[in-house]
């Protein structure tokens, strides 16, 4: 290749590279960020957030989250944990609790339990 060639190719090359670097990096995480990886991961998730060890209704739940109660969720599990802790961490008032059930990619169900400081 001659200088001006390589010069031409250089950042497309370089953008190509980064990318697939990326997505391989994303594949081993449980979130997916900037990354054009396809979404390899289906979540199906049900929310149930406690107060005095009584459940919320849907409609407190879809509220207090903006997401549906139970849905499929086509990025990581990790993404909802995240929402939860957030909103939790912003919002005040909220629940004792809450727990989400969820399925990744039909496999067995796991269970992530926030709890609020007391």
């Amino acid at each position: 290749m001659t200088s001006s060639t390589l010069k031409k190719w250089l950042p497309g090359l370089l953008f190509l590279s980064t990318q697939l670097v990326n997505t391989l990096y994303e594949l081993t995480q449980d979130t997916r960020t900037l990354s054009w990886a396809p979404h390899t991961t289906q979540v199906f998730y049900r929310i149930e957030a406690f107060q005095n060890g009584a459940a919320l209704g849907k409609q407190a739940v879809e509220a207090r989250y903006g997401i549906a109660q139970t849905q499929w969720e086509a990025h990581a599990p990790g993404n909802l944990r995240r929402l939860i802790a957030s909103v939790e961490a912003q919002l005040p008032g909220g629940p004792d609790s809450v727990r989400i059930a969820y399925r990744r990619n039909g496999a067995p169900e796991r269970t992530y339990l926030w709890k609020a400081r007391l």
